[in-house]
């Protein structure tokens, strides 16, 4: 069994993982377990699937609650995790609310702030929030309302998730939430929208399509991928 640990910064990342990382699996044997510091200064498990003998992968998602907490607490469970086995560790956090002008500098930052050791260990930055990786996911839309097009979010927000960098848009969770807004179901993730919204993304397209579209996301998956099929 291999296991991979994978740090986030928030519900919605935490939420949106799980999800993927079962759909990138497929009808592979995945075991999944959420820790979590929400209101609790210490990670607390939240939900961990039964470990059988067909389990062939055991994913770690560690939710920090907080964006500048995600090294630091990937360097405190570091040796830990190397003791127990695992074989990969990634961290996936927001560029925000740092400007798109500093993620050079933040991410070499981040990288120096790794420890060092046996167990590959990298950190991704969402560019700038990971709500740019659904809004670029654009066949969800229709799913919610049949007339929620390109060319209607186009009119509503002047930009098309489809044609234009979703990368380059400086608050893509205020782009969802206008969105949402428009058919008056909200954005202002509850585990109940976030679960809706993570319930509606076409992870084929993802794992396809976007990888190639998305710097940030293809980095993403494709140390998950490392993990997995090598």
């Amino acid at each position: 069994m291999k296991k991979l640990a994978i740090f986030v910064e928030g519900k919605t990342e935490q939420i949106f993982v799980k999800k993927l990382l079962t759909e990138i699996a497929g009808k592979l044997k995945i075991s999944i377990e959420i820790k979590s510091r929400e209101k609790s200064k210490y990670a607390q498990v939240i939900m961990k699937d039964i470990v059988t003998s067909e389990t062939k992968f055991y994913v770690l998602i560690y939710n920090s609650c907080n964006d500048e907490t995600v090294v630091s607490d990937m360097r405190e469970q570091y040796q830990s995790l190397s003791v127990d086995g695992y074989e990969r560790i990634i961290g996936l956090r927001d560029v925000y609310p740092i400007a798109i002008s500093e993620k050079s500098r933040l991410q070499r930052s981040l990288n120096y702030s790794l420890p060092k050791g046996v167990i590959p260990i990298n950190i991704v930055l969402a560019v700038m929030e990971v709500e740019a990786w659904f809004l670029a996911e654009y066949n969800h839309f229709l799913k919610l309302d049949s007339s929620l097009t390109l060319d209607k979010i186009q009119d509503l927000l002047g930009f098309n998730p489809q044609t234009d960098d979703m990368e380059a848009r400086p608050k893509p969770s205020d782009d969802i939430r206008n969105i949402y807004n428009h058919l008056g179901k909200g954005y202002n993730k509850s585990e109940k929208q976030l679960n809706r919204l993570a319930a509606n993304l076409d992870y084929e397209f993802i794992y396809i399509k976007l990888v190639n579209t998305i710097p940030s996301l293809g980095e993403f998956i494709g140390y998950i991928d490392k993990f997995m099929f090598s």
